[in-house]
C-alpha cells in the first residue's frame, strides 16, 4: 500500500470514526436518565370516548340556553352566544327539535322557545321520580316498625297504581308489585285520591270504571261511597277493612305537592288478624310521614301537628 492510499484509508477512517462518535453520543443523549424521565412524565394522550355521542352535548346545551331565557324566545343568535357552538349546528339542532314538536318557532321573528311537549315530558313521571326517592327511607322505616308491607300509589286512569313498594318480611304478607293498579273505591289509598277530586272528576272515574264489587264489604253505593271520602278528606286518613280482598286491612293517607294537590297515598297493608291489633297506632304514623312527605314535596299545610313539626330525622320515623 503507498503513501498517497494509506493517507487516503486514513482520512477516511478518521471521517467514519468521528460519525460513529457523533451517532454514539446522540444515542447516550436520547438514553440519558433525564430524558428517560421527562418521557415518562409526559400525560399520556387520551383517546376519542367511542361511547360519547357528541350531540347530546350540544343538544343540552340548547336546553341550558332556553332555560336561562325562560320567560321569552330567544333567536338563533342568542342560543349561538349561550351554547357556544357554530350557528349552522345549532340551526339544524333546532330545526330537528322542532320537527318532532319539542320547540316551537315564531313565525313573525324566527325567535325559538320549548314547546309544550317537552314540559309535558315529565309533568307527571318526574315529580313520581322524586317522590318514590325521597320516600325510601321512611317506607323502610315504617315497614321495619310495623312488620307490614308499606305503598305508595297514584291515582292513573281511575286506577291506583303502585309506584313504590316495601314488601313485609312475613311468609304471610299482603304486597304489591310496582305498576300494579286496583280499583280506586275499593282501596284505602284510592279514597284518600278520590276524596281531593271535584264532582265532576269523581263521577267520570265512577262512570268509566264503576263501583264494582271486589269482596263482601266493598262499597257499591255512591251515597255511601261520598261518606266515606268526607271523611277522608277530614281526618286524612283512610281505611280498606276486606273491601279489596277478603281477610286483607289497608290504612293510608294522602300525600300532597307544593300546589296543595293530593298526587299520591302511604299506606300499610297486611292480613286483618294482625293489622286490627295496631290499627291506631298505624293512623297515627302513616299520617305523620305522609305529612313529612308533603312538606318534602313543597306543601305548606296551615296547621301542623306538634309531634309532626318536632320530626327533623328520617331516623325518627
Amino acid at each position: 500500500m503507498t503513501r498517497a492510499s494509506t493517507s487516503l484509508w486514513q482520512r477516511l477512517h478518521r471521517r467514519h470514526s468521528e460519525r460513529g462518535n457523533q451517532v454514539l453520543e446522540v444515542d447516550r443523549s436520547f438514553m440519558s436518565p433525564k430524558n428517560l424521565l421527562s418521557k415518562r412524565n409526559e400525560p399520556k394522550k387520551v383517546g376519542r370516548d367511542k361511547n360519547f355521542v357528541a350531540t347530546t352535548e350540544k343538544i343540552f346545551a340548547v336546553l341550558e340556553a332556553f332555560s336561562q331565557h325562560p320567560h321569552s324566545a330567544m333567536s338563533l343568535e342568542e342560543i349561538t352566544r349561550s351554547a357556544r357552538f357554530a350557528k349552522t349546528t345549532l340551526h339544524r339542532l333546532l330545526y330537528s327539535m322542532q320537527k318532532i314538536g319539542y320547540v316551537d318557532q315564531n313565525q313573525e321573528n324566527g325567535n325559538y322557545m320549548l314547546a309544550q311537549k317537552f314540559f309535558e315530558l315529565g309533568r307527571d313521571a318526574l315529580p313520581y321520580q322524586r317522590l318514590t326517592s325521597l320516600a325510601k327511607p321512611f317506607i323502610n322505616a315504617l315497614m321495619l316498625r310495623f312488620g307490614e308491607s308499606i305503598h305508595i300509589g297514584v291515582l292513573e286512569d281511575g286506577l291506583v297504581t303502585n309506584i313504590a313498594v316495601c314488601a313485609s318480611q312475613h311468609p304471610y304478607r299482603i304486597a304489591g308489585v310496582v305498576g300494579d293498579s286496583n280499583y280506586a273505591h275499593s282501596s284505602a289509598m284510592g279514597k284518600c285520591l278520590l276524596a281531593f277530586l271535584s264532582d265532576s272528576e269523581l263521577d267520570d272515574i265512577i262512570r268509566v270504571h264503576g263501583l264494582p264489587k271486589r269482596a263482601s264489604a266493598t262499597i257499591t253505593n255512591r251515597a255511601q261511597l261520598m261518606e266515606e271520602l268526607d271523611k277522608a278528606r277530614r281526618l286524612l286518613v283512610a281505611t280498606n277493612i276486606c273491601e279489596n280482598m277478603e281477610g286483607v286491612v289497608c290504612v293510608a293517607s294522602p300525600i300532597f305537592n307544593h300546589e296543595g294537590k293530593a298526587v299520591a297515598a302511604l299506606s300499610i297493608s297486611g292480613p286483618a288478624v294482625r293489622m286490627e291489633q295496631g290499627m291506631e297506632n298505624m293512623k297515627k304514623e302513616i299520617k305523620r310521614v305522609a305529612l313529612r312527605l308533603s312538606i318534602l314535596l313543597g306543601h305548606r299545610p296551615e296547621k301542623i301537628e306538634a309531634a309532626t313539626a318536632a320530626t327533623v330525622n328520617v331516623s325518627n320515623t
